[in-house]
């Protein structure tokens, strides 16, 4: 079993001796700094498990010393604070304020500092394994809303995701007059080529095809499986000629790629349809989806394997 580890900021070393001899016994190893910011450091970088220091220290008073060390470390360290003499009221309240977990006079009794060291010890537990439960459990949580969030096959977003994305990201557009392209992509003759090949392979084109685009796309860009082989994809701050250009390297992208499947090598095209705001047909989120779905079905009339986007004086 790993001993516990105990840090002794202390500048006397008949004290630091006396201490660190009392907590060996006991079984813990023991640390010794000589200053405040020593101690600071090596509160930092090695792993300790209580604290015991001293209020008065050659650079700095040990309350400065335990608020470093408490803004400085994520983890919780125990900190028992000692004094050689009676501290006033107003002493003890600032130690505790600056984070100190316990007091104890340096001419204490080892069975004295011995129990307090144990209790912080049993403290420091207790708090340890709750926040290693909390820390599980927003894990889990985390990972059940990925998976409730995300198309099981491409392992992008789904269409629930994107409703209430498109929600967000459209009033944000909207309040702050701002572009926000939107675009849907459909792999072309995909029922043919499922028919003829086969679900698994038409399953291995939908996550090529998908982790393609994903590549492309920017960070802040919500890509979503929207059907069977169509995609989904919001871009904000990007107005319709910058959308088009995104499709565009999508769509090549995918054209050029060759791939080697259980079928033989395979070529897949894709059609893409683009819309974006600001335009004075688009008033509702809606809108922003349905002409990017007519400007898909355009590219889909004119030969597929192209990008269209919708223009409001044709479309």
């Amino acid at each position: 079993m790993t001993k516990k580890q105990i840090l002794i900021i202390e500048d006397s070393p008949t004290q630091a001796h006396y201490c660190s001899l009392i907590l060996e016994s006991a079984g813990y190893q023991v640390s010794i700094a000589s200053t405040g910011q020593q101690g600071i450091e090596m509160a930092g970088k090695i792993p300790v498990d209580v604290i015991v220091l001293d209020v008065i220290l050659p650079d700095m008073n040990g309350y400065i010393v335990c608020s470093e060390i408490r803004l400085s470390n994520n983890a919780y360290i125990p900190i028992l604070m000692t004094t050689n003499q009676k501290l006033a009221v107003e002493d003890k309240v600032d130690g505790l304020n600056s984070g100190a977990d316990d007091y104890i006079s340096k001419d204490f009794d080892p069975r004295e500092m011995l129990a307090r060291v144990s209790a912080l010890l049993r403290i420091k537990q207790l708090i340890d394994d709750m926040l290693s439960n909390l820390t599980n459990k927003l894990q889990s949580y985390q990972s059940l809303k990925r998976i409730a969030l995300t198309d099981h096959l491409t392992q992008v977003y789904n269409r629930h995701y994107f409703a209430d994305a498109l929600e967000r990201e459209y009033a944000l557009a909207q309040r702050h007059k701002l572009p926000l392209g939107c675009v849907m992509a459909d792999i072309d003759h995909f029922r043919d080529f499922n028919n003829h090949h086969g679900h698994s392979i038409g399953d291995f084109v939908l996550q090529n095809c998908a982790k393609l685009m994903q590549d492309i796309l920017r960070k802040e860009d919500i890509i979503a499986r929207y059907g069977g082989e169509e995609f989904v994809i919001l871009m904000p701050m990007t107005n319709l000629e910058m959308a088009a250009v995104m499709a565009e390297r999508m769509r090549s992208s995918i054209d050029d790629q060759t791939w080697d499947s259980s079928a033989g090598k395979l070529h897949i095209s894709t059609s893409f349809g683009v819309a974006s705001l600001p335009s004075p047909l688009i008033t509702q989120p809606e809108h922003l989806i349905q002409c990017a779905d007519k400007a898909l079905y355009k590219a889909k009339a004119r030969g597929r394997n192209r990008v269209e986007f919708f223009d409001p004086a044709v479309d």
